[in-house]
């Protein structure tokens, strides 16, 4: 094994000690955030309204329904996180920043912002 493969090795090593002291807190903050009993009781509360208004508005059941599920996968952090991991190149094998932690957090806060931002549904 040459000195590189060593090196490589080394820094794979590191990496890898990063990702696991940072990457499970991470989103363990996300996901407590989130699923947290007050935030929780806002969600089914807005998900209800959103189903209601739907049919008050005269979609059918069936439609409503639907679009209600879209409008909860919206909010599943799970895919969350894996949109912004793999926007960050972590699962596609690209270069992994020093801060890596802090922009996969900037990044799915970003995404949450947005999603809300786009369904504004007060």
């Amino acid at each position: 094994m040459s000195v590189s493969d060593m090196d490589d090795i080394k820094e794979l090593k590191e990496v890898m000690e990063t990702l696991n002291e940072t990457v499970p807190p991470l989103i363990s903050g996300i996901v407590e955030a989130v699923y947290n009993a007050e935030n929780s009781k806002e969600l089914a509360k807005n998900t209800a309204n959103f189903y209601k208004e739907l049919v008050e508005a005269g979609m059918d059941k069936d439609h409503a329904y639907q679009l209600t599920r879209d409008f909860m996968k919206g909010r599943d952090v799970a895919s969350l996180v894996r949109e912004a991991l793999s926007s960050s190149g972590v699962m596609s094998g690209g270069e992994v920043s020093e801060d890596f932690g802090e922009d996969i957090k900037q990044k799915i806060e970003k995404k949450m912002k947005d999603k809300m931002d786009k369904e504004d549904w007060d």
